[in-house]
């Protein structure tokens, strides 16, 4: 792990047992970049110059975006009132996805998540949202729901997972590139 600089870019590099490169911007800002041992430094560098305009792209997002009270009683009162939202939101969808495929998430969990919007246990049937999901527009809310729903039925990002997502909301992509904008 080594904070290196390439195109304007600091981004720390790890090595790890992997096939491919990925790049992270967290809310703070920073880049990390997470790569195949080997692959050479000035290879990662290429990497990230390559995704320069898409790095700064997601900085901007992420400095746009509200920022949470501090851990206490004030953030706690957002938790609940993101769970009333979330609730509220979920509940048509639950019942529709009961109804047609017979699946039902065994419990519901807000929380404060790093990189993602929402989680699904196929194991558990618990669905995880992010609390950062209140700030978002409703129909971005309903999107992250929908897709967690449908990993009660497929697991994988794949081709199955994808064509059930369209069939239950067909306008998901432009919702997912609202959501992350």
């Amino acid at each position: 792990m080594k904070t290196l600089e390439t195109n304007g870019i600091s981004y720390i590099l790890y090595k790890a047992s992997r096939k491919s490169v990925a790049i992270t911007v967290k809310r703070d800002g920073s880049v990390h970049v997470r790569a195949p041992y080997w692959m050479t430094r000035s290879q990662a560098g290429r990497f990230v110059k390559q995704k320069t305009d898409w790095i700064r792209a997601r900085q901007l997002v992420l400095q746009r975006e509200p920022t949470l009270p501090p851990a206490g009683p004030e953030r706690e009162s957002l938790k609940k009132q993101a769970v009333e939202k979330f609730r509220k939101l979920s509940l048509p969808w639950e019942r529709r996805f009961k109804e047609r495929y017979g699946v039902a998430p065994r419990r519901w969990t807000v929380r404060l998540m790093d990189t993602r919007w929402g989680s699904c246990s196929f194991k558990t049937g618990r669905i995880t949202l992010n609390v950062r999901l209140f700030y978002k527009p409703l129909e971005c809310i309903e999107y992250v729901i929908v897709h967690e729903l449908c990993h009660l039925i497929e697991q994988a990002h794949d081709k199955n997972f994808y064509d059930l997502l369209t069939k239950e909301l067909p306008d998901w992509k432009s919702r997912r590139k609202k959501l992350n904008d």
